[in-house]
């Protein structure tokens, strides 16, 4: 790599690295979720909560793919992305100090609505960020960067986990998760400094208006066929969501977790799963592909929830081993889907394909909403088995996937 590109690599990483730390003291699967129960005591309102930041992040994004696609420079949409999402967990961690031990009701719907808008963020941030990586990273290069951007923050999101820990065990409830959201803030901040050292170079378009709706919905069909086996398997992999914010109900509920405690250890298996194995998704995607990658991690996936039911039997610290596997799972999906997705998307379209790719998956969001309702009437066992069976069937649907580049 020349200096640019080691410059561009290096903001990267940064950015990547400082976010991890900040998401990990405050994970929707475990922090989140327990704050949750620990408001409203229902399993609907976890999984509802999943469902409207998925829907937050991914509907915007078709539209507002269309919008900058024209657009020579993306960085200060990507910016105005980024502080928005800091604004929504800074707003959050006050209100959660100043009322949340009055008014419960009320912080359970300020959550939803800060924790939309922090995601909706995030979505609109997904397209920007997908063009500036495809044009500062090269190719042979991805499979790395996309590992590093985990890999850096590894130590430190453990660390921060279990900061977290502490807080959630040590501080009085609100304030345990007022710090923690406020934290995440701050740190969201600093990793915005990684995309300030980005140059980003123009884009190979002429910046005009965009496109007629017409013409533009032409084009996302054209792209919605080429994206098919893509989106078959993001959807069937997608149930390993499903399951993912009740581990930590599930542990509560039948395991007689006691749920600070609880929260925080299996907060640091999850963020230590997702750090050691980014080194081994990197290098598979970068060794063989990214339809190798996906299919380990998905094969891992399907197994990690039956091994939930099956070490159970020895209480609530026994699933401290599964939160690590789904930790593991979860930054493979992120790190190979991302990769993909790159190698599939004309250059000129790759935000377009972002935002298409985004929609098209949208059903998983609503995969832990109707798991909530599930569980009503069937056990956690019942549901773990079949969040098995469907990843079992993405796992292998990734042979449908084009090979790399």
């Amino acid at each position: 790599m020349n200096s640019n590109d080691k410059r561009n690599f290096a903001g990267g990483i940064w950015h990547g690295g400082i976010l991890a730390i900040g998401n990990s003291l405050v994970r929707p699967t475990t922090v989140i979720s327990a704050l949750i129960v620990q408001l409203t005591g229902s399993t609907i309102w976890v999984g509802g909560l999943s469902t409207v930041l998925t829907v937050a992040g991914t509907l915007p994004q078709i539209f507002v793919a269309r919008w900058l696609e024209p657009k020579k420079r993306k960085m200060p949409y990507l910016m105005l992305a980024i502080y928005l999402r800091v604004a929504s967990w800074g707003v959050l961690a006050w209100m959660i100090h100043a009322i949340g031990a009055e008014q419960p009701n009320l912080i359970a719907w300020a959550l939803i609505i800060l924790l939309a808008v922090f995601y909706a963020g995030g979505g609109l941030g997904n397209i920007p960020f997908t063009d500036i990586i495809g044009k500062v990273i090269p190719l042979p290069r991805r499979g790395a960067f996309f590992g590093w951007r985990g890999a850096l923050a590894g130590p430190l999101s453990v660390g921060a986990a279990m900061l977290a820990q502490r807080i959630l065990a040590n501080v009085e409830y609100p304030d345990n998760y007022a710090i923690l959201f406020g934290l995440a803030a701050a740190l969201l901040a600093l990793a915005s400094l990684g995309f300030w050292v980005i140059r980003e170079p123009d884009s190979d378009v002429k910046d005009v208006r965009p496109q007629a709706w017409s013409a533009y919905w032409s084009d996302v069909a054209r792209a919605s066929l080429h994206l098919k086996p893509l989106v078959i398997t993001e959807l069937l992999t997608g149930f390993s969501l499903m399951a993912l914010p009740f581990y930590v109900v599930y542990a509560k509920a039948d395991l007689g977790a006691p749920l600070a405690a609880a929260t925080g250890w299996y907060l640091i298996a999850q963020v230590g799963g997702g750090f050691v194995s980014n080194f081994l998704w990197a290098r598979l995607v970068d060794r063989y592909d990214s339809r190798m990658m996906l299919f380990i991690c998905a094969g891992v996936a399907a197994i990690t929830p039956l091994l939930a039911i099956f070490v159970s039997q020895w209480g609530w610290e026994a699933l401290i081993p599964i939160f690590f596997l789904a930790g593991s799972t979860f930054n493979g999906r992120r790190v190979g889907f991302q990769t993909m997705l790159l190698e599939v998307a004309p250059d000129a379209q790759r935000g377009t394909y972002a935002g298409i790719n985004s929609l098209l998956s949208l059903p998983i969001a609503f995969l832990p909403l109707a798991a909530g309702a599930l569980l009503k009437v069937i056990s956690y066992p019942t549901l773990f088995i079949i969040t098995a069976l469907f990843v079992g069937l993405g796992a292998a649907s990734t042979f449908w996937l084009p090979k790399g580049k």
